[in-house]
């Protein structure tokens, strides 16, 4: 019994610590954030968006996809010249919850953005869902965005030629939803080069049909068409049409001229970063690492999972959320003086335990 003096207080210890840990999390208060208005506002703007959007692609006879559970017309096929590379079905669903839009309102305001600020935009065709959300969030909040935008799309993304990542970006300005400039385009894909993925096997000369597509928008809209020799050309082409006076760069999908040519890619975290990974120093490593060795703040959409997870937005939901859903317009409060509390006392316990432990040994 006296050797085990020292086990009873470590376990009474840890019991106390688990019962405060207890009470913290009971004491937790859900409070609505300061900017759960507009977040609201900007949720139902992407429902109304995607209502809208809905309507111009069942106009040209677009019929819905099987893995379309929602029945939102927004998905695009598996396969066709436009698919990249591999992609998730219940990635591309969930990415179409309005309360995404929410979470950019979020995401904006925490990387301390204001009206007027200047948002630089670099979207694939992979996740149409946030780049609408994004650009959708940035127009209610007041701040001028410029968009560079490229064609490839990962599977059941925006991976028709007949209404591809394009469309859906001037649908939206055309429909009223979000104003922003469509500062240049591109084919995509491997090194921005625009070749599908199943080029030589169900399909010839994707890559031309990709710049025929650029160059029909670029014609129409008076965006930049980029087309560059290498992968390092894109990326400085990119650096130079977005400009000066960049406040937050966000990427949106998996283009390597954003995330990189590299495995490093991977190391971007998705979500908000302030803090980024290690940069590395070659000219491929992509706008996120570009933006963030100038010390700015990057909003790396890639992850739909972990971005679900992280702003309490359901993942694949049968029916749709509606807006307003999810805990992503709350924020978790706990109590600090419970807290505080709480690691004195396991402390105090813990060192009870050593002193007695100690003085029992002592003694013998």
């Amino acid at each position: 019994m006296k050797k085990s003096i020292g086990t009873i207080y470590l376990i009474v210890s840890l019991a106390v610590a688990l019962l405060f840990f207890l009470a913290v999390i009971g004491s937790a208060r859900y409070e609505e954030n300061r900017y759960a208005q507009l977040q609201l506002s900007a949720a139902q703007t992407m429902a109304d968006a995607e209502a809208y959007l809905k309507a111009r692609i069942q106009e040209k006879g677009i019929e819905a996809e099987p893995e379309d559970l929602n029945q939102t017309y927004l998905l695009g096929p598996e396969f066709t010249e436009l698919t990249s590379t591999p992609g998730a079905v219940d990635a591309k669903r969930t990415s179409w919850n309005p309360n995404f839009a929410a979470a950019m309102v979020r995401y904006f305001s925490e990387a301390g953005l204001e009206k007027g600020d200047v948002l630089a935009i670099g979207t694939s065709g992979s996740f149409p869902g946030l780049a609408v959300a994004a650009v959708i969030a940035a127009s209610r909040m007041g701040l001028e965005t410029r968009i560079i935008a490229s064609l490839g799309a990962s599977m059941h993304g925006a991976t028709r030629p007949e209404f591809n990542i394009f469309d859906f970006l001037l649908c939206l300005k055309e429909g009223g939803f979000a104003d922003f400039n469509l500062v240049a385009v591109s084919r995509g894909g491997f090194d921005d080069k625009g070749g599908g993925v199943l080029e030589g096997i169900l399909y010839e000369g994707t890559d031309i049909l990709a710049a025929e597509i650029c160059k029909d928008v670029a014609s129409r809209t008076g965006a930049a068409y980029i087309e560059c020799d290498t992968l390092a050309q894109s990326i400085r082409r990119r650096l130079e049409l977005f400009g000066d006076g960049i406040d937050m760069f966000v990427n949106v999908g998996g283009a390597s001229t954003n995330s990189g040519a590299s495995s490093y890619g991977t190391t971007f975290p998705p979500g908000l970063v302030l803090t980024p990974p290690q940069i590395p120093a070659d000219d491929t490593r992509g706008l996120c690492f570009e933006y963030a060795a100038l010390g700015l703040p990057v909003l790396n959409l890639l992850n739909v999972k972990a971005l679900a997870a992280e702003n309490g937005i359901a993942y694949d939901p049968v029916p749709m959320s509606k807006p307003g859903d999810g805990g992503v317009y709350t924020t978790t409060q706990y109590s600090v003086p419970l807290i505080v509390a709480g690691i004195i006392t396991s402390v105090c316990v813990l060192l009870a335990g050593f002193v007695v432990s100690h003085m029992k040994r002592k003694k013998h």
